[in-house]
């Protein structure tokens, strides 16, 4: 891993690097929004995000209740979806939801799937160095799953690139001790929480670490400006959610539909992925938590070791898995695509085998590295800045753990990839200096 002045020595070589990534995502993005046709691209979470887009900017109500088409009634406010990914939508809207609507938001998103590749170079050239900013950088360029979710109206684009950047301000702001800079990581990750609410419960850890830990005690000063941002930008949304309550439930729900043994009822294939709507027992879970506990817990203690296998192992397996069938689909699409580069163009054939075959590697290092980071960092060569590294390690762990616990579906780990690639990227580079050293001894 390099130092603070890799990047100076390396001379112009590093924007080299990001004019190649730059290229490359650009000409990836535009052209998987422009040639894939999906069978349903509207979904039905893309027509929640849609409907509480137009009710907001037509009635001042934020609600999923479908009234652009005319079918609905004077909409009732509602908190079960985040307001970030709603109001990035309402911003393309001119009337109703038509084509051209749909057409300036995917372009929206094809310019945040290249800005994710960018800012992922630079934060690998920032930890790992110039060459491997660059692999890093077309890495996540042509990852099959990162080019076709900007064809979604779902929040993966935009929270991908706000988690990426939250990621690079965070790793600079380690190195600084300005209030400012960290202030800056809150507030991204404050929006990205907005998007998504996965990584909110590190903003509590976070504050508590702030108190208990030695090392972080020396910076509180620096830590709570960027905790307070946060909860700044995240205050109106809680409160909002406090007095609407969310119907249904989005943690009972995830906690629920994540409870099934590979995704499955009763091991039926025909339930994958949709295993909450064959169980006669979904009523009483979803009700109250007092039910969900019953249903799930009984279930538990008739199989231990199966429901151990599932959270400790299969959960993480299908967080990382390269294969979306657990979302109903197959391969690196979320909707089911009728026509797509990926299978249509031979250059996009061979990116898309390429990246197949690493996937798994990748995402076995990434896991490795990450607890090595923390374990046995010596065993990193090079490593110039643990911190840094450790804080990644952090993040990527507390991801795969906070999925264990909910509902891991294959497309929310899809906004971890560039991390998991970086963290890859760190653990190869200190295999490989590890090697070159013992070579000159």
């Amino acid at each position: 891993m390099s130092d603070p002045g890799t990047v100076t020595r390396s001379g112009n070589w590093h924007w080299l690097g990001l004019l190649v990534v730059l290229c490359i995502a650009a000409w990836v993005q535009v052209t998987a929004i422009r040639e894939t046709r999906l069978l349903n691209a509207g979904g039905p979470d893309a027509a929640a995000y849609v409907s509480y887009a137009y009710n907001l900017r037509e009635f001042g109500v934020y609600s999923r209740t479908r009234t652009w088409d005319g079918r609905g009634n004077v909409p009732i406010p509602d908190s079960v979806s985040t307001p970030g990914y709603p109001l990035f939508l309402s911003a393309f809207l001119r009337d109703v939801p038509d084509q051209g609507f749909m057409d300036r938001v995917v372009v929206a998103q094809a310019a945040l799937g290249t800005a994710t590749a960018l800012l992922s170079f630079l934060l690998c050239l920032r930890v790992c160095g110039p060459l491997a900013a660059t692999v890093g950088g077309v890495l996540v360029a042509i990852t099959p799953h990162l080019a076709t979710i900007s064809t979604n109206l779902l929040t993966e684009p935009l929270y991908t690139v706000l988690l990426v950047a939250w990621l690079l301000a965070t790793v600079h702001a380690i190195r600084s001790r300005n209030p400012w800079t960290w202030a800056f990581s809150g507030a991204l990750f404050g929006l990205a929480c907005l998007v998504r609410p996965t990584l909110q419960p590190l903003l509590p850890i976070a504050a508590l670490s702030l108190l208990a830990i030695p090392v972080l005690r020396a910076r509180w000063r620096e830590g709570l400006a960027a905790v307070l941002v946060a909860c700044a930008l995240l205050a109106p949304w809680l409160a909002y959610k406090h007095s609407h309550p969310a119907q249904p439930d989005l943690l009972r729900a995830t906690l629920y539909h994540g409870s099934f043994p590979g995704f499955m009822f009763e091991d039926d294939p025909r339930t994958l992925g949709m295993a909450y709507r064959f169980d006669p027992e979904a009523s009483r879970a979803m009700a109250s938590n007092e039910g969900l506990l019953e249903v799930v817990g009984s279930r538990m203690r008739a199989q231990p070791l199966r429901y151990a296998g599932w959270y400790l192992v299969g959960k993480p397996i299908y967080f990382l898995a390269w294969d979306n069938s657990a979302g109903g689909t197959s391969d690196a699409f979320i909707y089911p695509a009728t026509a797509s580069p990926f299978r249509d163009r031979p250059a996009f054939r061979a990116m898309h085998a390429g990246m197949w075959i690493l996937h798994w590697p990748l995402m076995l290092l990434a896991v490795a590295t990450a607890v090595i980071a923390w374990l046995r960092p010596a065993a990193l060569t090079g490593i110039g800045d643990l911190a840094a590294l450790r804080f990644l390690a952090t993040i990527a762990l507390g991801a795969i753990a906070l999925h264990m616990i909910g509902a891991p579906y294959p497309r929310y780990g899809i906004p971890f990839q560039p991390l998991l690639y970086v963290l890859a990227l760190s653990g190869l580079m200190g295999l490989m200096r590890g090697a070159g050293s013992r070579g000159q001894t």
